[in-house]
C-alpha cells in the first residue's frame, strides 16, 4: 500500500466497514487496526486492507 492519503480505521465493526468499503471504491489505501488477528481480520487483508493489532483503549 502507499503511504500518500492512508486512512487508519480503528474498528472493523459496521461503521468501520461502510467507511472501509466507500474508501476503497476510491481507491484510498485503508489500514485496520483490530484487536484481535481472527477471521474478521484475514477477511479485511483479503479484501485489500492492511491490518495491524492494537487496542485504543
Amino acid at each position: 500500500m502507499v503511504a500518500n492519503n492512508l486512512v487508519l480505521v480503528p474498528g472493523a465493526g459496521g461503521v468501520g466497514r461502510t467507511v472501509f468499503e466507500h474508501l476503497r471504491a476510491k481507491d484510498v489505501p485503508v489500514r485496520f487496526m483490530v484487536r484481535r488477528d481472527d477471521e474478521r481480520a484475514a477477511e479485511l487483508r483479503a479484501l485489500g486492507a492492511e491490518v495491524v493489532i492494537g487496542d485504543l483503549t
